[in-house]
C-alpha cells in the first residue's frame, strides 16, 4: 500500500534521532585505544612453522703451499768459504756436508789451546806426585805438614789449570767444527746466496746474512684463512681437496692437520693449516690455490621473509604462545629470496606470525586464522 504523506514525515522525523545515536557511537569507539577492542575480541593472526634447514655445503677458500720445513743456513765460524758442494735443486740428507769454511787462525789457535791442555795436565800429574810423596813424608817428620799443605795447594792449583785449559780447547774445537756447514734437515736447496771464495761472518745478528735454504718438499702444508664460522665446524683429519690453475685436471687430497684456536684480531680469520703429500715432489712450495672444505653439518631455522621485524635495532620474530603474542630476538643467519635464515632464537617448529600488525604488542591475546 502506498504510504501518505504523514508517513513520511514520521518516518524521516524517527531517522534523525537514529542517524545522531549512531554517529556518537562511533566518536565514542574512534576515542578508544586500540588495546580496548584486543582485550575483548582477540587480533587474528596467520602463522607459520618454523623448519630445521641442514647446512652442509663445500667452502672453497683461498689457500697457499708451503714447505713442511724450512731452515737457513748460517754460519758460525768467519772466513772464507772454500768448497761448497750443493747447489740449487740439490736433494741433501741430515748430516750431509754442505759448505767448508777455511779459518787458518782458528785452526791454529786450537792447536795451541791443545798444546796448552797437554801442558798443564804435564804439570798436573807431577803436582799430583809431589803431594803423594809429601804425605808420606810428613809421617816419619822428613817433611813438615805446612810442606804438606803447601803441595796440596799447588796440586789444587795445577787442576784448576788443566779445568781451564781444557775449556779452552773444547771452545776452539767447536769453533772449527763451525767451519764445517752440514744439513739440520732433509730436504732440498732451494736458495743459494754464497759462492766459493766469498767471505762470511759468523754469529753478525743479521737475518739477511744466510748462506743457503733448505726446505722439506715431499709433504707440504696447506696454509688457509677460515671464517670464525667456518672455522668452529671444521675438525682435525677432516678431509679435503686442493685444486690449482697451473694444474686444472688435478685434483690433490689433504687433510686438517693444525688449528690456531684463535681469530686474529686483523683479519678477523683463524689460520688452518693441512697436509698434502707430494712425494714425487711436483708441486713448489708457495703455489696458490684453491682449497675445497666439507665441514660438519649445522642446523639453522627457516621463517618467512615477512616474518622478520625489528625492535630496537635488533631482529625479532612475533609467535603466537598459548593464545598470546610474544616477541623474540633472533640471530640472522643469511636471507633467501623468500626465506630468512635463522642460527639463534628459534626452535623447529615453533609458530611464527606472519606479517605482525605493528599495533599488537607483547602479551595481546591473539588467535590463529584457520
Amino acid at each position: 500500500m502506498p504510504l501518505s504523506t504523514a508517513d513520511i514525515v514520521h518516518a524521516d522525523a524517527l531517522r534523525k534521532p537514529l542517524v545522531a545515536a549512531l554517529a556518537l557511537l562511533l566518536a565514542a569507539g574512534a576515542a578508544l585505544p586500540p588495546t580496548a577492542f584486543a582485550a575483548d575480541a582477540p587480533a587474528s593472526v596467520r602463522v607459520a612453522a618454523a623448519r630445521p634447514v641442514e647446512t652442509g655445503d663445500a667452502v672453497r677458500l683461498p689457500a697457499r703451499l708451503a714447505p713442511l720445513q724450512s731452515v737457513t743456513i748460517f754460519s758460525r765460524a768467519s772466513g772464507y768459504v772454500a768448497e761448497r758442494l750443493v747447489d740449487i735443486g740439490d736433494p741433501v740428507r741430515r748430516g750431509d756436508l754442505l759448505l767448508r769454511i777455511s779459518a787458518p787462525e782458528v785452526e791454529r789457535a786450537y792447536a795451541g789451546a791443545v798444546a796448552a791442555l797437554k801442558q798443564q795436565q804435564a804439570r798436573e800429574t807431577l803436582a799430583r806426585a809431589e803431594f803423594r810423596r809429601a804425605e808420606m813424608l810428613v809421617v816419619s817428620g822428613a817433611v813438615s805438614a805446612s810442606q804438606r799443605d803447601a803441595a796440596r795447594a799447588d796440586l789444587d792449583v795445577a787442576s784448576a789449570n788443566v779445568a781451564a785449559a781444557r775449556a779452552e780447547a773444547e771452545r776452539l774445537r767447536e769453533i772449527v767444527g763451525f767451519q764445517r756447514v752440514v744439513a739440520p734437515i732433509d730436504g732440498r736447496v732451494v736458495e743459494r746466496r754464497v759462492e766459493r771464495g766469498d767471505r762470511v761472518n759468523g754469529d753478525s745478528g743479521d737475518a739477511a746474512d744466510y748462506l743457503l735454504r733448505i726446505a722439506q718438499l715431499d709433504e707440504l702444508r696447506v696454509l688457509v684463512d677460515a671464517p670464525p664460522d667456518l672455522g668452529l665446524r671444521l675438525k682435525l683429519g677432516d678431509a679435503a681437496s686442493v685444486r690449482f690453475a697451473e694444474l686444472p685436471a688435478e685434483v690433490f687430497p689433504a687433510r686438517i692437520a693444525r688449528m690456531a684456536g684463535d681469530i686474529d684480531a686483523r683479519s678477523g680469520t683463524m689460520r688452518v693449516e693441512l697436509r698434502l703429500p707430494n712425494p714425487q715432489q711436483r708441486l713448489p712450495g708457495g703455489l696458490r690455490g684453491e682449497v675445497e672444505l666439507r665441514p660438519a653439518t649445522k642446523t639453522l631455522v627457516a621463517v618467512p621473509m615477512n616474518a622478520l621485524l625489528v625492535r630496537e635495532g635488533t631482529p625479532n620474530v612475533a609467535l603466537a604462545v598459548d593464545g598470546r603474542l610474544r616477541f623474540r630476538p633472533v640471530t640472522v643467519a643469511h636471507t633467501g629470496d623468500r626465506e630468512v635464515f635463522l642460527k639463534a632464537g628459534l626452535q623447529p617448529g615453533d609458530a611464527v606470525v606472519q606479517s605482525p600488525n605493528a599495533l599488537l604488542r607483547e602479551g595481546d591475546p591473539v588467535v590463529v586464522a584457520p
